[in-house]
């Protein structure tokens, strides 16, 4: 009897279980669908809000306030750059930052100001002599001078080697995804959705603007440009030169791939070479002191009770 009191209560319970599995299925079907339209709403009602407060508050803002005191100065036209400006130019587009020239010039002038603001603080505040005073007075108006533009010079070469970096795997990818059948563009593209480093982030740029029909030799020119790496270039001269003779885009790739390799590993290998002159520096001025010190301290400090009796 227990026996099968206990077969009837498991087959009620495997009954239940199967049921409610079958109701938890169609439930997290019904769920997932409803994100999906939930989803594909957002992606096309809120675009705005994708954006970054940066982007959507803080950039407007100082674009704003610029264009008032430009105007407040009597220089509404847009004045012709010199070659600083463009220097500039070339250097924002080339750190990856997304600044314009107007809104950096603000910023670096926003900083001078308050910088200069706290030196003479400091300079009225500060008990301490008239030169000392007035070096420090001149050493915080000349930090945001030289701060700015050594900022933009690092992030310059920071994303330079990061682009220098990239380009080997990235063309790996690229080969597999174009033997795979897919084109160079819809490849750049795919790629991209799943990883939105530097290097894809430049490329999709500019298959971007070929779909809004920009000629593809100056796309791909503009984007050489904008991130001045020479083996970039190479690249892109070689990709134009195969559009134009007909060469398949698979070959092109291989070819690209295997001498960044090469050139990669030139200069580790240079790098690995220059160590050693490197560390005799740091080895010269704190390694040695400190063994000279332990091996011939002793030996002073007897010489020293000797001589001095």
């Amino acid at each position: 009897m227990r026996f099968v009191v206990l077969v009837f209560t498991l087959a009620v319970f495997l009954s239940l279980l199967a049921l409610l599995h079958e109701v938890g299925v169609k439930s997290d079907q019904m769920r997932k669908r409803f994100s999906q339209v939930v989803e594909t709403e957002r992606t096309y009602s809120d675009e705005e809000l994708k954006k970054t407060f940066s982007e959507r508050v803080i950039r407007p803002m100082v674009k704003r306030i610029s264009e008032s005191i430009r105007r407040s100065a009597g220089n509404s036209k847009p004045v012709s750059q010199s070659k600083a400006s463009i220097k500039l130019e070339k250097q924002l587009k080339a750190s990856g930052l997304s600044l314009t020239l107007q809104e950096f010039s603000f910023i670096k002038g926003m900083l001078i100001l308050v910088f200069f603001i706290l030196g003479i603080a400091l300079f009225l505040l500060l008990p301490i002599g008239l030169m000392l005073r007035l070096i420090i007075l001149m050493v915080m108006a000349n930090i945001p001078l030289f701060g700015t533009s050594r900022y933009l010079t690092a992030s310059v070469k920071k994303r330079k080697e990061t682009l220098l970096r990239e380009l080997p795997e990235t063309m790996d990818v690229l080969i597999v995804s174009v033997e795979a059948g897919l084109g160079l563009d819809a490849a750049i593209v795919r790629q991209y959705a799943k990883n939105k480093s530097a290097l894809l982030t430049e490329l999709n740029n500019a298959i971007r603007e070929v779909q809004m029909g920009v000629p593809r030799r100056t796309a791909l020119k503009e984007m050489a440009e904008r991130c001045d790496v020479k083996e970039l270039s190479a690249f892109v001269t070689a990709l134009l030169q195969a559009e134009q003779l007909g060469v398949p885009i698979k070959n092109v790739l291989d070819v690209q791939a295997d001498r960044l390799r090469i050139e990669r590993k030139q200069m580790i290998q240079a790098k690995a070479a220059k160590a050693p002159i490197k560390i005799m520096l740091p080895t010269v001025l704190f390694i040695f002191p400190v063994v000279f010190i332990i091996l011939l301290g002793p030996a002073a400090v007897d010489l020293v009770a000797t001589f001095s009796k």
